[in-house]
């Protein structure tokens, strides 16, 4: 009797030991096959908690929707991006940008390449970089510069401690303008004896490399600001607008516009009616004065027209800020040839968002320069507004900015390197006024691991033998176990 038990014992264990064994071989059978599979198809799984290596429904969208070819070109080569752990996130999203039929990826080193960035930039009008990108849909190209891929934070020693993936909403939102065939123009105003664009050639460069348009703009013959119109430039007038063009800048900021007024000092009996009612309807004003420096260290020498400035913070945090990362440069700025400005309170100034963007120091002088004020007063023993800005929500959100000057971003001077902060202050106000980068809504992805806190070595010991420990306690017991059926 007891040795038929054991043989019947003998042939159980054999029989679960054979189940296991085929199992095993099931699962190698399986798995390898699958990953073989997976590694010749390039196959990758995206586990990351926020999907960093998968582009969002907002891009696929749009690319599934996509009828136009639309070429992407960066300034560097694709292997150079794959082989660097902190792109990875950049590269995957370009391979997945590339699998779409109307996408086209051509990625090439400018620097043993050149006549591809030369055909890519026969006029020299975007300034390129290696890492930066160009998409282009017909004769439609926008500018990405490398540097705004990613956003990096760091420590008080300089190190960086997190990083943030921002190409996916920059490229998707460059792809959706060029398809779309529209990008924002900046009008300069003409007609009232400015110099029009071509007095500020280099400006329309500078334009160009933050992706908006440039043109002349006759208000006098056009019927109404163009639709493409995004700001106009009012520089350096030498007579004033007519009513019936103010009328048009009117409903131009009833639906959201923006005017960029340049008002340089003008010597001549000239009162500037219809564009002063344009800046008094945003508590805005302006003087007809010149501004002039008495300290002698304050001023280029023998110049006491070209003088230091100072740039002004926001006064809250609901106030733009356009100043503090030209506050932290090495760049003392300067300002030539400026007439002072100043608010007032208007019925209105409670609902405005106003702000003042630079001042004179208080030892400089207004000194009385045109007009046609019969008693008028100079300006001293204080700080002079020589920029400021206003927005109205109550007009769709418009805005207005007003500088002293135009010289200074003019061909004769915008290379001048007294004036290279105002010229960068004059852009981000442009930046302000209308951001030329659609924004997808695509949330910047930062490279996140997960993590368990343990609060002393103790805990981690306890961990340790979870992870560790225990499961060759447990193996040994299977094995103890299986011995022990094995000889009963």
């Amino acid at each position: 009797m007891e040795l038929k038990k054991s043989n019947v014992n003998a042939q159980k264990n054999k029989k679960y030991t054979l189940m296991a064994w085929v199992m095993a071989l099931l699962v190698l059978a399986v798995t390898i096959p699958l990953n073989l599979l997976a590694e010749q198809l390039d196959v990758n799984w995206d586990l990351t908690p926020n999907k960093l290596y998968t582009l969002t429904d907002a891009t696929t969208n749009l690319l599934d929707s996509l009828d136009k070819p639309v070429d992407i070109y960066l300034l560097e080569p694709l292997e150079k991006i794959a082989d660097e752990p902190e792109t990875s996130a950049l590269y995957r999203a370009l391979l997945q940008y590339d699998s779409y039929e109307n996408i086209n990826l051509i990625t090439f080193d400018p620097e043993t390449e050149p006549q591809k960035l030369t055909e890519l930039n026969p006029d020299g009008t975007f300034n390129l970089t290696e890492g930066d990108f160009l998409v282009k849909c017909g004769d439609m190209v926008k500018r990405i510069p490398g540097k705004m891929i990613y956003q990096y934070e760091y420590n008080d020693a300089g190190e960086v401690t997190a990083a943030y993936f921002r190409g996916e909403n920059y490229i998707t939102g460059a792809i959706k303008t060029v398809s779309e065939g529209t990008m924002p123009g900046v009008y300069f105003l003409t007609g009232h004896g400015e110099l029009g664009k071509e007095g500020y050639s280099r400006l329309c460069t500078n334009l160009a490399n933050y992706n908006y348009t440039s043109a002349d703009l006759n208000l006098m013959t056009a019927d109404a600001v163009p639709e493409d119109c995004a700001i106009v430039l009012i520089a350096a007038p030498t007579t004033d607008i007519t009513a019936a063009e103010k009328e048009k800048l009117q409903a131009f900021l009833d639906k959201g516009g923006n005017i960029s007024f340049l008002m340089s000092p003008n010597p001549e009996k000239v009162k500037y009616k219809n564009i002063e009612d344009l800046m008094l309807e945003y508590c805005l004003a302006m003087r007809y004065d010149r501004v002039y420096e008495t300290d002698s260290s304050q001023h280029i020498s023998n110049d006491p027209y070209t003088f230091m400035v100072n740039l002004v913070s926001p006064a809250d945090e609901d106030q733009p800020d356009m100043t503090s990362g030209l506050q932290n440069s090495a760049l003392v700025p300067y300002m030539r040839n400026c007439r002072s400005l100043y608010s007032v309170f208007g019925a209105n100034y409670a609902e405005l968002t106003l702000g003042t963007l630079m001042v004179s120091n208080n030892t400089a002088v207004g000194e009385i320069y045109g007009g046609t004020d019969e008693d008028p007063e100079e300006t001293k023993g204080q700080e002079m507004i020589l920029a400021e800005y206003a927005m109205d929500p109550t007009r769709n959100d418009s805005k207005i900015v007003v500088f002293g000057d135009a010289s200074f971003i003019s061909d004769e001077y915008v290379s001048s390197e007294y004036l290279t902060v105002p010229t960068f202050l004059f852009l981000s106000t442009i930046t302000w006024m209308y951001n030329s980068d659609i924004d997808m809504s695509i949330a910047d992805k930062e490279k996140t691991y997960d993590y368990m806190l343990l609060n002393s070595e103790a805990e981690a010991n306890s961990i340790l033998y979870v992870f560790g420990a225990a499961p060759l306690v447990i193996a040994a017991i299977g094995i103890v176990v299986w011995a022990r059926r094995r000889n009963s």
